[in-house]
């Protein structure tokens, strides 16, 4: 009789350790689940950037969450200078606010006179420099 009981404790416990790892298991998936699902549900503050020409201040208005500055003429705003680089700055929409990186440009990026090195919150009415071609940024 105690052989059996013994048989039973341990087959209870194996069945309940199991159980234990599934349910790990299953969180762990649901918790990589919800964060890899994209945030279609963020309301994106627009931009608006402001190029200064000697002629007219040619004005573009962004709603994405992400906006590749540079001289190819693929990316959302370009730029035809040819101190801007191909892809020369990202700008990122994330936890509410507008960010600027520079994609390691030859002639680099400025934020209101320094030097871009890490990704920086940009505010309204701050000037962007890449290379020659001077922004403004207006956050609506």
């Amino acid at each position: 009789m105690n052989a059996l009981l013994l048989f039973i404790i341990r087959l209870i416990t194996l069945l309940l350790l199991y159980l234990f790892i599934g349910w790990i298991a299953y969180t762990i998936f649901m918790d990589l689940r919800k964060t890899n699902q994209p945030e279609s549900k963020v309301s994106v503050t627009p931009i608006t950037l402001i190029q200064a020409n000697d002629d007219l201040g040619e004005s573009r208005q962004f709603v994405a969450q992400e906006v590749l500055i540079g001289r190819d003429p693929a990316n959302p705003f370009y730029l035809e200078d040819g101190t801007v680089s191909v892809r020369h700055l990202k700008l990122t929409f994330r936890n509410q606010h507008w960010w600027a990186e520079d994609l390691e440009s030859t002639n680099g990026s400025y934020l209101n006179g320094d030097q871009i090195l890490s990704p920086v919150i940009l505010t309204d009415g701050d000037e962007l420099r890449l290379g020659q071609v001077v922004l403004t940024v207006r956050i609506n």
